[in-house]
């Protein structure tokens, strides 16, 4: 399985949210996007995953425009994890995650199997949340919910997977256990992960490939130890930058603005 971003620009209106996009990423890797806001993070997730169609260029996946391939095809391949989801769902946490699994079935005669059921049990005991099940949407806290949304992609078993913010709301303790399991996941599974995320010291914790990108283009793109430099990243974000090495990997540390926008 391959995900590759060949000349994409997107527009809305008479803005280029995208510009030339070009990047590749392969199964087994968990790749991470960062950068400002406004650098088209989620307008990059949101065109691999077709809900925003580029103006020129084309995204491949496994060899197949994704253009080419019908909305089913594409649940089957890929599960897309919007942050904005409502919370006015009428729906239990337990029927929300279940919905993951219509990918799978036939939509002429759609019933709940044991193998569907397991699924949601596994992955809802090794994200802590199989306490919520019986709960409605609109009863669980922000951190709950994101959460949730992260158990309803891994149940949908896709072979792509893409997270928009999947640390917001989440307390340290969780969003260090969260990623630690969609890294094993990536690992075991052999599924390409793309992660679009602003916190860069998670993405240099976790990332086996970085996508730097700045103004709707990507700046750099490649493994840590080759982006994770502090030209790269002062430039893009206009902030300090400290690089530190721990257990072999580099880590980022922001320190603090490079100029002073905000006068107290």
């Amino acid at each position: 399985m391959k995900i590759v971003v060949e000349d994409v620009e997107v527009w809305y209106n008479s803005v280029k949210a995208l510009d030339r996009v070009t990047l590749s990423i392969s199964s087994g890797e968990l790749a991470f996007v960062i950068g400002p806001n406004g650098a088209g993070k989620t307008t990059l997730l949101k065109t691999i995953a077709s809900v925003v169609k580029p103006r020129k260029g084309v995204v491949y996946i496994d060899g197949k425009a994704v253009s080419s391939l019908s909305p089913k095809d594409i649940s089957r391949l890929l599960s897309y994890v919007d942050p904005h989801i409502s919370r006015s769902i009428p729906s239990t946490v337990l029927e929300f995650l279940l919905t993951a699994r219509y990918p799978h079935q036939n939509m002429l005669s759609f019933s709940i199997s044991t193998k569907d059921l397991e699924i949601v049990e596994k992955v809802s005991r090794q994200l802590n949340i199989k306490q919520f099940l019986d709960r409605r949407l609109d009863q669980l806290s922000s951190g709950e919910l994101q959460r949730v949304l992260i158990a309803r992609a891994l149940i949908q078993e896709p072979k792509v997977m893409l997270l928009d913010e999947p640390s917001a709301f989440l307390d340290l303790r969780y969003r260090l256990e969260v990623l630690d399991y969609i890294k094993s996941v990536v690992k075991r599974d052999n599924i390409v992960a793309i992660v679009a995320i602003h916190d860069i010291y998670l993405a240099s914790l976790y990332a086996d490939k970085i996508i730097v990108m700045n103004g709707g283009s990507v700046v750099a793109c490649g493994a840590p130890e080759e982006v994770l430099k502090k030209d790269i990243l002062e430039k893009v974000y206009g902030v300090k930058i400290a690089i530190a090495n721990v257990d072999g990997r580099k880590i980022v540390i922001p320190l603090e603005p490079l100029e002073k926008g905000v006068q107290i």
